[in-house]
């Protein structure tokens, strides 16, 4: 007999609440992550009555499983302990090392995910214990775990992987030390970068010179710097971006000076892409936010997407006011930006997507033989992602830019999405 679950002592959604997370479950709303947000931050917990059935949602929903096992908390994963198909929905957070030393490669690769967020050194000390017996298609999973809460002390254990005769082993070690810019791997990068980059003073502004390396050394391979095929470029300046991805930021900053000026100079033809996408590369592994400021600044709606968490919402927010006005307002290079700024968006942002959507549906109204090219399906993504960021005072807009609407279809999409955030309000005011 099982021990009996424990109490949860965090107050019970109400009923209206609990029935709209399961059709939003089932609809796979977009209202979702605001709406775990605001429940767990306001300690609800699910109904016991519920617990089962959102534990099938969380079974078959990846994107929201980890809020679905917090919003049934200690209780639901007692049931699913007790269930076979939902046991693999309860990891074990023990830190008692048996699950790594006897458990299925699966649960060991969890567990040092798992000890690394609590206990880093507790997994690093596991793992460093039974390198020399690991079997070679585990290990690259193991080292890329060492990626969470890396630090010094984990350059050892990645200085022997740069060794393993398994490729994935050595590239997963490269990644991870990549992370670490006071890194003895760190250090030897920035070493083949000043070899490989010189800086030419000028009077009015100073060149940035690369000078790329015909062929690398056997030092450098053991790092990880490869020959990569590129349709755009050469393989000498793929040596030069990897050692530069792979480099401390601070490098820069010593050699040059603030990130501003270092994209402030000029460079040979053909290396500026280069130089960002490596530089674009370095501040994501590095978690540099001056750095990712600097990029987006420089590149604008062409930044890389990964570094656009990094960048500050005031920063997004000013790029997509550039364009306010703008024909080109929700341009198709504007969605990673969109999508990154989080709600609720500003009111004069938010003034001009629905201004925006008006004039398409004015050109839509009008026909044409170009008018498909104006159909609501076209802007389907920037329609729903309103849904979730608008404020709520956008329901104003867009009842009024139903009433001017002249096209049927874009009239009814207006009333629609003012529906969807009229309604989106009354489920998060029912948590309050």
């Amino acid at each position: 007999v099982p021990t009996p679950a424990p109490d949860d002592v965090r107050f019970t959604l109400p009923e209206s609440s609990s029935a709209h997370l399961l059709s939003m479950l089932a609809a796979k709303a977009t209202l979702l992550d605001e709406w775990f947000a605001v429940a767990l931050e306001r300690n609800y917990r699910a109904p016991d009555h519920l617990v089962a059935e959102l534990l099938s949602f969380a079974r078959a929903s990846e994107a929201h499983r980890e809020s679905i096992l917090q919003i049934v908390g200690e209780r639901g994963r007692w049931l699913a302990a007790q269930n076979p198909e939902w046991s693999k929905l309860v990891r074990t957070r023990d830190a008692n090392p048996d699950v790594w030393r006897h458990g299925s490669s699966s649960q060991r690769t969890q567990w040092l995910i798992d000890t690394r967020r609590t206990d880093p050194a507790l997994a690093l000390a596991e793992l460093r214990k039974s390198w020399g017996t690991e079997r070679g298609e585990q290990k690259a999973a193991f080292v890329s775990t060492l990626a969470i809460g890396s630090s010094a002390d984990d350059q050892p254990l990645l200085e022997e992987a740069l060794d393993d005769r398994r490729k994935d082993v050595r590239r997963a070690a490269a990644e991870v030390l990549g992370r670490i810019p006071e890194s003895e791997f760190g250090e030897r990068m920035a070493a083949r970068v000043q070899k490989w980059a010189r800086v030419e003073r000028k009077l009015l502004r100073s060149k940035l010179v690369i000078l790329p390396p015909e062929e690398v050394d056997a030092a450098s391979r053991r790092d990880g710097i490869e020959d990569r095929p590129n349709p755009h470029t050469d393989y000498r300046a793929e040596y030069v971006r990897q050692a530069i991805s792979s480099a401390p930021l601070s490098l820069w900053n010593n050699m040059i000076g603030e990130p501003g000026k270092v994209m402030g100079m000029s460079v040979d033809e053909g290396w500026e892409p280069i130089l960002h996408d490596a530089w674009s590369t370095a501040a994501v592994a590095q978690n540099n936010a001056e750095w990712a400021l600097e990029l987006f600044r420089t590149r604008g709606t062409a930044t890389d997407r990964r570094l656009l968490p990094l960048v500050p919402a005031k920063a997004l927010a000013d790029l997509l006011r550039s364009g306010n006005g703008d024909a080109n307002v929700l341009h198709p290079g504007r969605a990673a930006i969109y999508d990154a700024l989080r709600g609720p968006w500003p009111d004069d942002i938010t003034r001009a997507v629905v201004a925006q959507w008006e004039r398409v549906a004015a050109r839509r109204a009008d026909g044409g033989a170009k008018a498909g090219e104006f159909s609501r399906y076209k802007y389907s993504a920037s329609l729903r992602l309103a849904e979730s960021r608008f404020p709520y005072s956008a329901v104003t807009l867009l009842d009024r830019a139903a009433e001017r609407a002249r096209d049927p279809d874009w009239r009814q999409t207006f009333a629609r999405t003012a529906s969807a955030i009229t309604h989106r309000k009354t489920l998060l005011e029912e948590l309050t």
